[in-house]
């Protein structure tokens, strides 16, 4: 049995830390609200990372969370399906736009697929603003079922309406999501992505199918996103074409990653719990109109000062790609 070294200590410290604190401020309800959130962003930009790692940068993440909430809530509401059910399902139709995308975009390279995988977002968005039979178009739809209320362990845990419960699925979720991107790093697949990313002509000399591994890299990417988007629909219990197809959430997972350490084990996962409940708890009561221009100053800092993120200042950081 290998060694315990002190990047996985502080690793079991922080998930003992996230896991515990709740027990000692049982009342702070606003704090159990937003650091539940942190760990709904948190998934999104652990998805939206999977896709980076093979060296793809997406402006256009929003339209799979979309999906995922629109697809689950639809289910939910023509149908009367569990969220239990829905959410899972309603993530393959992110899924689906992601093999369009795929398809659409395979040449595609750098700044062009950027600014493409941006465009790409109002494809779903008019749709779903459009068709109002199915939709109800910009009203959106109301009177979600909340995420459902289960027993474990003899304890009643109301996910839908109670804050703390629902702060300790989102924990569970992400702490999963994690594990899936810890694999995806350490995976001899993701030393492939890795090869992609620093050179594909080099790449395409090992035999390597750069669009057939990016592409596995965004099935993947874009699954999380959805599950993180039906998520987010049960929780808030409604969705609108504004409320999940938005710019906001498109550059949400990007600063996480990029701000946390793209290449990093846990990079996107600090990058969210450091920022999001700043910006939540600190910035918004001090500037109300102006408190997600954090967003482009941390972007700006971060390219100047510590390209590879505060992940890398951690003493022992986990092994980049």
């Amino acid at each position: 049995m290998g060694k315990i070294n002190s990047s996985q200590l502080a690793a079991a410290a922080g998930v003992l830390l996230l896991a515990v604190w709740p027990l000692i401020f049982r009342n702070q309800v606003q704090f159990h609200q937003v650091l539940g959130m942190t760990c709904l962003y948190a998934i999104l930009a652990l998805a939206w990372n999977i896709y980076a790692l093979s060296g793809a940068i997406s402006l256009g993440h929003t339209a799979f969370f979309g999906l995922g909430a629109y697809a689950s809530a639809l289910l939910n509401h023509h149908y009367h399906w569990s969220p239990l059910c829905t959410m899972p399902l309603g993530a393959l139709a992110a899924v689906v736009f992601a093999v369009f995308w795929s398809l659409g975009f395979r040449r595609l390279r750098g700044v062009y697929l950027g600014l493409a995988s941006l465009a790409a977002v109002e494809i779903p968005k008019t749709i779903v603003d459009n068709w109002d039979q199915l939709t109800y178009g910009s009203m959106g739809i109301v009177g979600l079922d909340r995420l459902p209320t289960l027993t474990i362990g003899g304890v009643e845990m109301d996910f839908g309406l109670n804050v703390t419960a629902q702060y300790y699925l989102l924990l569970g979720i992400m702490l999963l999501a994690l594990l899936l991107h810890w694999k995806c790093i350490r995976s001899r697949w993701g030393w492939t992505l890795r090869v992609i990313r620093e050179n594909e002509t080099a790449a395409a000399a090992l035999g390597i199918d750069s669009n057939r591994e990016r592409a596995k890299a965004l099935m993947l990417s874009s699954y999380l996103a959805g599950i993180a988007g039906a998520l987010y629909a049960h929780i808030m219990g409604l969705v609108e074409p504004a409320l999940v197809f938005n710019l906001h959430l498109s550059v949400l997972p990007l600063v996480f990653s990029i701000f946390g350490g793209s290449t990093m084990v846990f990079g996107p996962v600090l990058g969210a719990l450091i920022l999001y409940p700043l910006e939540q708890l600190f910035l918004m009561p001090l500037f109300p109109m102006g408190h997600s221009a954090l967003y482009g100053l941390v972007i700006i800092l971060t390219i100047f000062f510590f390209p590879k993120g505060i992940a890398a200042w951690l003493p022992a950081p986990p092994k980049s790609v």
